[in-house]
């Protein structure tokens, strides 16, 4: 069998911390994406209303972006975003979700994904049974 050495052995040590590493990038994107429509730059009188599904789609993406980046809870947040991005992909018409790209969604997705099955890595509060 054929084989090829790392360049970087040394680097694998850290390969503890990958998940925290996506939990965090995920857990931040997400957090901006539910604060994306509050926060803007745009005057009271000049922002578009929001109905109510957006309403409730940006409080699950405020609540899941806590909860990914504090480590709690992480597989039903991380199941919880899984299926917005799902949603958002199959329906971009209804602007559930900020401006995105299907690329930028698709790989949001593919963290999430990743995140079930890895958990939630070091300096989480959920603990593994």
């Amino acid at each position: 069998m054929f084989s090829i050495l790392t360049p970087f052995p040394f680097l694998l040590e850290f390969s503890f911390f990958a998940p925290l590493l996506l939990r965090l990038a995920l857990g931040l994107y997400v957090l901006a994406i539910g604060f994306s429509a509050i926060h803007k730059n745009i005057p009271a009188e000049a922002k578009p209303a929001l109905t109510p599904l957006q309403m409730i789609f940006r409080a699950l993406f405020i609540i899941a972006g806590i909860s990914l980046i504090l480590g709690l809870y992480l597989q039903i947040s991380a199941i919880l975003v899984a299926i917005l991005m799902l949603s958002a992909l199959a329906d971009k018409r209804a602007r559930l979700t900020t401006e995105l790209g299907r690329t930028e969604l698709s790989l949001l997705l593919v963290i999430a994904l990743s995140l079930i099955v890895t958990g939630a890595g070091p300096f989480a509060f959920d603990l593994p049974l």
